[in-house]
């Protein structure tokens, strides 16, 4: 299942072509797209912080075209394992791609992102665009 990062949503909403185009692959495969409740969180946030309405209203538009995956308790020990080896190989990408990440892997998902930082974790597929 391709799940969104915050990234490729931003891109959407900014109608990057690379973006638009991969979303539009899958909307012509008839493959469902899904993203985080992180995901969202750091959507939100980036419009509440531009301090522009338009931007809120952005997201809120985007983020109804995804599936949304909750951050639930068996997401807990994958997110542990997943922090734990990156910041033992010296390499940790922050608590919230941590938790995409983990969160991508407890349903089986792949990411979708501009972020090459999620391909130091070796069991996350990782799609770029």
């Amino acid at each position: 299942m391709p799940v969104a990062d915050t990234s490729f949503l931003i891109d959407m909403m900014r109608r990057d072509p690379a973006a638009l185009r991969r979303y539009d692959e899958y909307e012509r495969q008839d493959i469902a797209l899904s993203t985080t409740a992180i995901t969202a969180m750091e959507l939100y946030k980036g419009a509440y912080v531009s301090g522009n309405r338009r931007n809120v209203e952005k997201a809120d538009t985007i983020l109804e075209l995804f599936n949304l995956l909750p951050l639930d308790e068996t997401v807990y020990p994958v997110f542990g394992r997943i922090a734990a080896g990156l910041c033992r190989d010296g390499n940790p990408i922050g608590d919230f791609d941590e938790a995409i990440a983990a969160i991508t892997l407890c349903n089986d998902g792949e990411i979708i992102t501009r972020d090459r930082h999620f391909e130091k974790i070796p069991e996350l597929k990782v799609i770029a665009y």
